[in-house]
């Protein structure tokens, strides 16, 4: 015995068959993929991004205000049949429209618009919603927001606000405010922030419809980021962080929190909400009612 085994001819020629066999199997295995696909992939994505951002900053963050006849027009009779006609039977209801930036702010956008035009023209909404908004400075803070920056977002905000709370307000120059992101933002992250300021202090109450993350990682990541849509909850906090009230008109009814055409936040309100928002998939713009 040599402790090596041997093979007789005939079992070479089975091996043999079989490593053919392998190896025939083995090159039918497609390739896995490389670094340098998922790279290229990733570059490919990103420049789709980039794209739809660029196209984007072509849009005003705020439209003017035109005829809801713009909304009907913005779908085809044929292909986008039921969007169509839902957005002719609100006609009836709504007479314009402000056609907001998609760019995953626009419900505090549309909502922050809103609220200035109403205190544009009337002086005791001026006074409630300053008083609210200073009142946001020291419940912020007690909340366990750095002092530094929290004071420099409501210092910000107050200042830009002054004016119309004042009546001193030159209307053309808010618009143009409005539309200036180096401006506006400012204007929005303080809205996430009592936002979600308003939703830890009614942690008991919001916290469980929240899955798999706490709610103060809820409101870091989907509230105080910017660019995020505003869900249900987002949208829950700030109507009440505010203390007002706002109607959502949906274009999909099945999108409507209670199945229905709109949806008021909150939804105990007796009197017809004074901002009305029309939601479409993943978006809000604001509009007005005929009677305004």
């Amino acid at each position: 015995m040599t402790g090596v085994e041997t093979f007789s001819s005939s079992e070479h020629t089975d091996i043999d068959s079989t490593a053919r066999d392998v190896n025939s199997q083995v090159k039918e295995v497609p390739s896995p993929r490389t670094l340098e696909d998922t790279q290229r992939d990733n570059e490919l994505t990103e420049a789709q991004l980039s794209r739809i951002e660029e196209e984007q900053k072509q849009v005003p963050l705020v439209g003017d205000r035109v005829p809801f006849e713009v909304v009907v027009m913005e779908y085809d009779p044929i292909k986008s049949g039921e969007f169509y006609i839902k957005a002719k039977d609100l006609l009836d209801t709504y007479s314009d429209v402000r056609l907001i930036r998609r760019d995953g702010n626009c419900f505090y956008r549309a909502v922050l618009v809103a609220q200035v035009e109403l205190m544009l023209n009337d002086s005791e909404e001026c006074s409630r919603f300053e008083e609210v908004c200073r009142g946001w400075q020291d419940r912020l803070i007690k909340l366990g927001y750095p002092d530094f920056t929290t004071n420099d977002f409501c210092e910000v905000f107050y200042k830009w606000m002054t004016p119309i709370w004042s009546h001193q307000v030159d209307r053309k120059k808010v618009f143009e405010d409005l539309n200036d992101d180096n401006e506006a933002n400012y204007l929005i992250i303080f809205l996430r922030l009592i936002t979600a300021g308003y939703l830890k202090e009614n942690a008991e109450e919001y916290a469980p419809f929240i899955e798999n993350v706490s709610l103060s990682d809820y409101c870091i990541t989907e509230i105080e980021s910017m660019w995020k849509d505003a869900d249900h909850l987002a949208v829950t906090g700030l109507v009440n962080a505010i203390g007002q009230s706002v109607r959502v008109q949906y274009m999909d009814q099945n999108a409507a929190p209670n199945g229905g055409l709109f949806y008021d936040f909150p939804p105990d309100e007796k009197e017809v909400p004074r901002i009305t928002l029309l939601y479409r998939p993943g978006h809000y713009d604001l509009i007005y009612r005929r009677c305004c």
